[in-house]
């Protein structure tokens, strides 16, 4: 079985081993059938979890994200029919997709009576010790076991169970998490998929996988024996790391995901939620931000690197991230967001540049503009005039950003430039975007990414739109006047890219349409 893969309620069906003889014959017979003559029919096999906190059953496409349980090709299941002691083992057998084919043995066992029975199967195999130190480098290990009922005529269908736990542990803040342990045994004898005994000493830590899933980030995962779980030790890269209790107690159950929610901040990290005016950066340095404020952030020189860790900005009137001059690199970890009521989520001046980056495609931050300021770029200054934007590049991070329009009729899309103002290059690079531009009223509308319009349909201008490096970007314009990715436009100065599509998308990335 793949270790790294989660579990998932997975019904996988089998081709029939062998056919059956006829009620005829068997009548011939008795109940006794003769010694070798009829092999245990396997029709399928399923893996089941219990209810948790939540499901750890997830199903996806993507094999190498940690979200699915499926067999890899080759997996041995033992078996045993109803109370005899011969047991068998039996291969599993998938294909390029992780679909199972079919079900061979490789030690068959065989039906000695015509009465139905009980199977029982397990996973591993054999019995004996079942390793779970190094779910860290080798992936997560299982212990499963299951049962089916069938007869020499019928195909038996197995469904497993764990009898292992799942422990999961979800962080917040700005600390640099390089690795968790818990304080678990780290190895388990087990017969016949049901786990005899775990012997453990205080010192036994188990590593824990790191895994990325969308709804909720980068986090730490290992399964491990049923019991109590007194405690687990984290490990930070910039020196942050000891042994902690658990926030609260936690007993582990079989089949089940446990959950253990942290918020691990650097020191030196602001908290948004203490301030009382907007904070301004200057020069170089690096600059940590976590919680929820009402202030924004101010960046007047300097190359500075920016952290947001599960920080949310929102301020009632200009920009929220208001970047004057310098070129910052906004680093965004976990869930974040930024906005303005009459300003850009994230501002960036003529003749400076943002960089915005995760650690992983899970690591979210949302840009709403407002008053006809867009989510990421220029914004709008008056009644008919707004600021020229410098560069944009959105690397290994989720973006969602949302224009918006004003009283006057100036829009702007969800990244770029405000009303009639310029706005420089924007690049989407190994990144996913979701953009949204506006239309307020039937005649105007802002595309998802590039210009905007301004009440007079004066249309702004910008530099080259570049997607690449397998980037994906779902756009959704105000309506048919404007590009998806390009100009804004109106009834009477509708934009006119050939599919709506303004930029340069490599072979590797995609751009869908939202409307």
């Amino acid at each position: 079985m793949k270790k790294y893969r989660l579990f998932s309620a997975i019904s996988l069906v089998a081709a029939l081993l062998l056919s059956a003889c006829s009620q005829d014959e068997l009548a011939e017979q008795g109940t006794t059938l003769p010694e070798g003559e009829y092999p245990l029919q396997i029709g399928g096999v399923s893996i089941t979890a219990e209810a948790g906190e939540q499901p750890w059953t997830r199903v996806t496409e993507n094999n190498t994200d940690g979200m699915s349980s499926v067999w890899q090709n080759g997996d041995k299941i033992g078996v045993r029919i109803g109370d005899s002691e011969e047991t068998g083992i039996y291969v599993v057998n998938v294909d390029e997709n992780g679909t199972v084919t079919s079900i061979t043995p490789d030690k068959p066992v065989y039906w000695t009576n015509t009465q139905p029975a009980t199977v029982t199967a397990w996973y591993p195999a054999t019995n004996g010790a079942v390793s779970l130190e190094y779910q860290d480098d080798e992936g997560l290990s299982y212990v499963l076991h299951g049962t089916g009922t069938g007869n020499h005529q019928t195909p038996v269908t197995l469904n497993f169970t764990h009898q292992l736990a799942k422990v999961r542990v979800i962080t917040r803040g700005t600390a640099d998490v390089s690795g968790f342990e818990v304080f678990a045994p780290y190895n388990c004898y087990v017969e016949e998929g049901e786990i005899i005994s775990a012997p453990s000493s205080p010192t036994d830590r188990i590593p824990m996988r790191q895994s990325a899933y969308e709804d909720i980030g980068i986090c730490w995962e290992a399964n491990a024996v049923p019991g109590e779980l007194p405690c687990y030790e984290v490990h930070c890269r910039n020196g942050y790391s000891g042994v902690y209790a658990l926030p609260s107690p936690m007993t582990l159950e079989a089949g089940k995901l446990h959950t253990i929610t942290l918020t691990l901040n650097r020191k030196g990290t602001i908290d948004l939620s203490q301030r009382t005016e907007t904070y301004t950066i200057a020069t170089d340095g690096d600059y940590y931000f976590n919680g929820t404020g009402s202030y924004g952030i101010r960046v007047t020189g300097g190359n500075p690197t920016i952290y947001l860790g599960d920080a949310h900005i929102s301020v009632a009137s200009g920009n929220a991230i208001d970047i004057t001059s310098g070129n910052p690199t906004i680093h965004v970890q976990g869930n974040n967001s930024v906005s303005a009521s009459s300003g850009a989520g994230i501002y960036v001046a003529e003749n400076s540049s943002v960089t915005i980056t995760g650690r992983s495609r899970s690591d979210k931050l949302t840009a709403r503009g407002g008053e006809g300021s867009p989510g990421i770029g220029g914004y709008t200054t008056g009644t008919t005039t707004a600021a020229n934007c410098g560069n944009i590049v959105i690397t290994n991070v989720q973006i969602e950003a949302h224009g918006s329009n004003d009283v006057n009729g100036n829009l702007a899309p969800g990244i770029g430039g405000a009303g009639d103002a310029s706005c420089g290059t924007i690049t989407i690079d190994a990144a996913t975007v979701y953009a949204y531009g506006v239309a307020p009223m039937s005649q105007m509308s802002s595309s998802a990414i590039g210009g905007g319009i301004n009440m007079l349909e004066d249309k702004g201008s910008f530099g080259t739109i570049t997607i690449r490096n397998g980037s994906e970007v779902y756009a959704q314009r105000g309506n048919s006047y404007s590009d998806y990715i390009g100009d804004s436009g109106s009834q009477n100065i509708p934009a006119n890219s050939p599919e709506g599509i303004d930029a340069t998308v490599d072979e590797s990335s995609t751009v869908r349409k939202l409307n």
